[in-house]
């Protein structure tokens, strides 16, 4: 057996993959844009610790964060990451009853009780954060 015969051998089958595979199947960019909001999410959770970090410096340096805040930039940016965080929360949980098996004693409790018990809790806590941060 030759040198190169037996480099060949050696090799692993490695199918050429284009960047954009992803875009050719609806489940696959599902998938790949649920992937993608994770990073918004990560960037409106960065933009709170950065407005903590300037509220411990003083309340100029918390003015001008705000004042930055209020430019067409960043209000377009957060209704982008308001529309991926909230697929990312869709997509969880819908996900939610397939990862999550409730048992109850022997009992498996049916998939739709946990997707609904989900969005009633969500439901809840978004109106008590609501009530608290507006006050009715």
């Amino acid at each position: 057996m030759s040198e190169k015969e037996r480099q060949k051998e050696n090799q692993f089958y490695q199918p050429r993959m284009r960047p954009w595979w992803w875009l050719h199947n609806r489940n696959y960019f599902l998938f790949m844009i649920r992937e993608i909001s994770a990073v918004f999410v990560a960037l409106f959770v960065l933009t709170y610790l950065v407005g903590i970090y300037r509220l411990t410096q003083g309340e100029d340096a918390y003015q001008l964060y705000l004042s930055a805040l209020q430019t067409p930039w960043a209000k377009g940016l957060f209704v982008v990451i308001l529309l991926f965080c909230l697929y990312h929360s869709l997509t969880w949980f819908q996900l939610t009853p397939i990862v999550m098996v409730v048992r109850i004693g022997q009992k498996v409790v049916h998939p739709m009780l946990v997707l609904v018990a989900n969005y009633l809790a969500w439901i809840v806590l978004s109106l008590i954060l609501f009530y608290l941060l507006v006050g009715m």
